[in-house]
């Protein structure tokens, strides 16, 4: 089987030898190096699911602030179920309170209980970093399924217990 390279363009499959993109005619060679963490950024675009699940987890786990739009703009655009966790659990590692509106959003959306229960989860983690936002979304939050609000009682009940 022949190396693939991805073009950083249109993200096409190509030779691993090919100077431009089959697809949209991008030059394929880097004219300036990027970093792990950009690359990784590049990587939530990825065509493959993933591939944008791992840069997610990847990103939270190195708490890369740089990434916060991107994986922002990801949480409102993506579809896969699996890397949207990614992206709500990596959200909530970067402990940053401009996530809690998007996130707060995403949750009056309809979607799968996991995704609702992720954002449940990264919510809480916010609001035990001292992310105020986050608990007032957790006491008001838009109308859920009965499993979500009673998994919401919790973390508020838990949240409750450390602060009062």
């Amino acid at each position: 089987m022949p190396l693939m390279q991805f073009c950083s363009n249109c993200r096409a499959e190509n030779l691993s030898g090919a100077t431009v993109c089959e697809r949209c005619g991008t030059p394929l060679a880097e004219t300036e190096p990027n970093s792990y963490d950009q690359k990784l950024i590049q990587a939530l675009h990825h065509p493959i699911p993933e591939m944008r699940d791992m840069a997610a987890i990847l990103l939270g786990q190195r708490r890369n602030r740089h990434a916060l739009p991107v994986l922002l703009s990801r949480l409102r655009e993506e579809t896969d179920t699996g890397v949207l966790c990614a992206i709500i659990q990596s959200l909530a590692q970067l402990g940053d309170c401009e996530a809690v509106s998007s996130l707060a959003k995403r949750l009056a959306q309809p979607h799968t209980r996991a995704v609702a229960l992720a954002i449940v989860d990264a919510l809480a983690a916010l609001a035990q970093t001292g992310c105020w936002e986050a608990r007032d979304v957790l006491k008001a939050p838009p109308p859920v399924s009965e499993k979500v609000a009673q998994e919401i009682a919790v973390s508020l009940e838990t949240l409750n217990r450390l602060y009062y």
